[in-house]
């Protein structure tokens, strides 16, 4: 007779499964510092700072948890590249350029009447 190893969980994001503490959330690490480098390159510098600060604590704990004998050891060169990333960005993220939102120059908002006669040209205004 075969029997199920019993699973209990834990500290939040590990699990004791037949006595072995495993990292549950291995594979949502990679996901989430994509996502936090997707957003923090979009963002503005305090929303950015934000991002980077919760991408700082994942990391870290990853980390941490990694080398407290949870999970795969494979994980900790990715989770301490996520965090020392994430800590570059809370401390420099301040000084990189704004994101440009695809704003037109100054002065150069077409008014309706240039954008019906362009109509009237043949002309697409959207173009």
């Amino acid at each position: 007779m075969r029997r199920e190893p019993r699973v209990a969980v834990g500290v939040a994001g590990t699990a004791v499964v037949g006595g072995r503490l495993l990292l549950v959330a291995e594979p949502a690490l990679g996901l989430v510092a994509l996502a936090g480098v997707g957003a923090a390159l979009l963002l503005t510098p305090r929303p950015r700072r934000l991002v980077s600060g919760v991408l700082l604590v994942v990391g870290g704990a990853t980390t941490v948890a990694v080398l407290a004998g949870a999970g795969d050891r494979s994980l900790l060169p990715g989770a301490a590249l996520v965090a020392v990333a994430a800590g570059v960005a809370v401390a420099r993220s301040g000084r990189w350029p704004q994101p440009r939102r695809g704003e037109r120059e100054r002065g150069a908002e077409p008014t309706d009447r240039d954008t019906w006669a362009a109509l009237d040209r043949g002309e697409d205004p959207t173009a």
